[in-house]
């Protein structure tokens, strides 16, 4: 079949009209899916991100049961800071990052009026170990290493309260004995939630401050864990629950957020249904070219059925044909794609709303190889596939019926 190609590139480029149709085709469809899929990508990876690296973590690890009573007495399932277990969450390949932290509900008021809350206890000098993008969307200051009574809040938690940075507020809760407490904060700076329900309620407090004021002094509620890669997280996840075992329970940031998750593949699968439109359009006009040249070139067909070619080089003759208009108009097409989404990459990519209230954030598009390959070999596949009638009409011309014709 090789010795075939330089006949088959001799043949694309002596029409340049039949082929510059069929080379725009493959582009146009390669060129729209993959400057979608960039964009489209760039805005669920972002979200994926700011998740994991701001919020939730890679993975999380709790006493057993604490997520079927995290609603009840999380704080009774709690696990000692630091020692053997920490050490054991450290030293496990691929993490890259552990900090503690406290999930509890409390009271938070101004003097005049309060709101039930929400709150985070982080420890100010390894938080960004597990949670490099933890003060992405604050404005004003994070906590600082050694703060004792530091607060962030949500955005509009912070108006409803009149809060502002250097402003107090006072913090109740259910220490972990039953008895009620309550000590005062200052106000470092507002962060942005993911919606709007964080913006309302969640708040961010220094991890000792919260063991103070829930008596659980070198004691926390979870680990949060970084990964040095997605694809190494479910191997992960895995080699934790073996190593720690049946008393404790490790979950990704998929089996926190199935909102996220199930959003993600949603976007992922419409991505690709309108992907392969845009390529099984660009298939069908291949198809029509190609049925349009074999029938343009009947009598070459017959010339060269006469002089010893067989029916199979004739096939594969037209095959090689859609294959490197195929290729060409594929890489014309990654090659635009990616010249796009770089100049919007370089330009602070594209603003997405938060919704009402939430302001928004940019968005980096992205181009991942994935897509990229997929969109290449299903352009070459299916130029292919659009030829197989063509090229097997061509290859059952009889000689004489085709040197005949007009």
């Amino acid at each position: 079949m090789f010795r075939l190609l330089p006949l088959a590139l001799r043949n694309v480029t002596r029409s340049k009209a039949r082929t510059g149709l069929t080379v725009g085709m493959i582009f146009f469809g390669v060129m729209m899916s993959l400057t979608l899929s960039g964009f489209v990508m760039g805005v669920g990876e972002t979200m994926v991100e700011e998740a994991v690296k701001a919020r939730v973590g890679a993975l999380e690890v709790h006493r057993k049961g604490y997520f079927e009573e995290r609603d009840k007495a999380p704080l009774k399932l709690d696990v000692e800071q630091g020692g053997p277990l920490e050490q054991a969450l450290a030293s496990t390949p691929h993490v890259t990052g552990v900090t503690p932290r406290i999930l509890f509900a409390g009271l938070l008021t101004n003097g005049r009026r309060g709101t039930m809350v929400l709150a985070t206890a982080v420890d100010p000098t390894g938080v960004f170990s597990a949670l490099p993008l933890a003060d992405k969307y604050v404005e004003g200051s994070y906590l600082k290493p050694k703060d004792a009574n530091g607060l962030i809040v949500g955005t509009v938690m912070g108006h409803s309260l009149a809060l502002k940075p250097g402003g107090t507020a006072m913090l109740q809760a259910q220490a972990k004995d039953g008895r009620q407490n309550a000590l005062d904060l200052e106000l470092r700076g507002t962060m942005m939630g993911q919606n709007p329900l964080e913006s309302k309620r969640n708040i961010t407090v220094p991890l000792a401050f919260a063991q103070s004021l829930l008596g659980m002094e070198g004691r926390v509620t979870e680990y949060v864990l970084a990964v040095d890669a997605p694809e190494h997280l479910d191997a992960t996840a895995a080699a934790l629950r073996a190593k720690l075992g049946p008393g404790y329970e490790v979950q990704t940031w998929e089996e926190l957020r199935p909102p996220l998750r199930d959003a993600r593949f949603v976007q992922r699968a419409i991505l690709g249904a309108v992907s392969f439109v845009f390529l099984i359009i660009a298939v069908f006009g291949v198809a029509n070219t190609m049925l349009m040249t074999v029938m343009e070139r009947t009598r070459e067909i017959g010339t060269m059925l006469a002089v010893g070619m067989t029916r199979a080089q004739i096939a594969a003759l037209f095959l090689l044909e859609a294959a490197v208009q195929a290729l060409l108009g594929a890489s014309l097409g990654v090659a635009v794609a990616t010249a796009i989404i770089q100049v919007a990459a370089s330009r602070g990519g594209f603003f997405v709303s938060m919704g009402a209230g939430q302001g928004g954030q940019q968005v980096m598009p992205m181009l991942l190889t994935g897509p990229v390959v997929i969109a290449v070999v299903a352009a070459v596949l299916g130029a292919l596939l659009a030829s197989v009638s063509p090229a097997l009409r061509a290859a059952r011309l009889r000689p004489v019926e085709a040197l005949s014709s007009t």
